[in-house]
């Protein structure tokens, strides 16, 4: 169990971290300003997000799922206090990847740091956006679920009533949160993803709006991820389902696109995880997101040594952490 919470957070923290060069940019863009593909870890240019990190340091993706095991593990307990101090705590001013935080997470945060209610505005069923900032840190809180998928799904909804209170980022979350705990005690089996993708999705909405989460105007997720595989089934070569996943799907913060587009990757690489991975980073648009969610899922799938090895090193030192001690601390959470 060791190896594969270790491998998540290798494979999240990494695509994080491999994934902010490439952010914002097409895949053309992307290969004209790096000569190719990047799948290595690079400074970030100076007109993306991540602009000012290090090669292999992380952005808001990361930090706010390492901050938030943090919290976990210190306050013993997974609630929405919980989930409130660690984007209290995350949020504060000394930390550099506050910068970087997508807009609801900012605004969630703005109202805790200043104790005032959270309440609806005044566009009533646009309360909090689709966006994917509770997805992209999903992965590493569902270890904590000792394997077991509905344990996850409430870990899911816990924080997500916090910072993205909408049935759509809790549905697109729960896929992710679904496969993690799903791969903490199996193999990879892409009739399993499929089926656990599909139905975490689904429970999570319907968890979301039993815990009166917002129903907000957009598309269904269970259908976006159902069509995604649709897309990677039916695709007569990987080039070209890239390119429908691009164009019919869709690779932005909307949780909606990312997050199915992120698992019709590592479907469609189902004897490769790491070129979903390296595609991930490569596809456009909001790549630290999608590499991110990729490499947390299939870190937990199949290990730590899955990843080449100087990644470990290579994270560990960018951002000062220890991913190994953090492992055995979740690892005895769950003991």
């Amino acid at each position: 169990m060791y190896d594969k919470i270790l491998g998540c957070l290798v494979g999240a923290s990494s695509g994080d971290a491999m994934g902010a060069a490439t952010e914002t940019r097409t895949d053309e863009q992307i290969k004209e300003l790096f000569g190719g593909e990047v799948r290595t870890f690079l400074t970030p240019p100076d007109d993306v997000f991540a602009r000012g990190n290090k090669a292999g340091q992380v952005t808001d993706d990361f930090s706010l799922a390492y901050i938030s095991m943090k919290t976990i593990i210190q306050m013993g307990a997974i609630n929405s206090e919980t989930s409130k101090q660690t984007l209290i705590r995350w949020g504060s001013d000394s930390n550099p990847y506050f910068r970087m935080a997508g807009p609801t997470t900012k605004a969630m945060i703005d109202k805790l740091k200043n104790s005032m209610p959270i309440e609806k505005p005044f566009l009533t069923h646009d309360s909090s956006k689709a966006t994917n900032g509770l997805a992209m840190k999903i992965s590493p809180l569902a270890l904590f679920s000792h394997g077991d998928i509905n344990k996850a799904l409430d870990i899911t909804s816990t924080f997500g009533m916090t910072s993205h209170h909408n049935t759509i980022a809790i549905s697109a979350a729960s896929a992710v949160a679904g496969l993690t705990a799903h791969a903490m005690n199996n193999t990879f089996s892409l009739e399993q993803f499929t089926q656990i993708a599909v139905e975490s999705a689904e429970k999570g909405e319907k968890l979301a709006i039993e815990r009166g989460a917002d129903i907000i105007a957009g598309p269904n997720v269970r259908r976006r991820i159902e069509f995604a595989l649709h897309l990677v089934r039916n695709s007569i070569s990987s080039d070209e389902c890239l390119h429908d996943l691009k164009d019919y799907i869709g690779t932005g913060i909307l949780a909606y696109e990312s997050v199915p587009t992120a698992l019709a990757l590592i479907a469609l690489y189902p004897e490769d995880p790491m070129e979903a991975f390296y595609q991930a980073v490569n596809i456009g648009n909001d790549t630290d997101t999608m590499a991110t969610i990729v490499g947390g899922i299939i870190g937990t799938f199949y290990g730590s040594e899955i990843f080449p090895k100087n990644f470990l090193n290579l994270i560990n030192n960018a951002n000062d952490y220890s991913l190994e001690k953090l492992a055995k601390e979740i690892q005895i959470w769950l003991n």
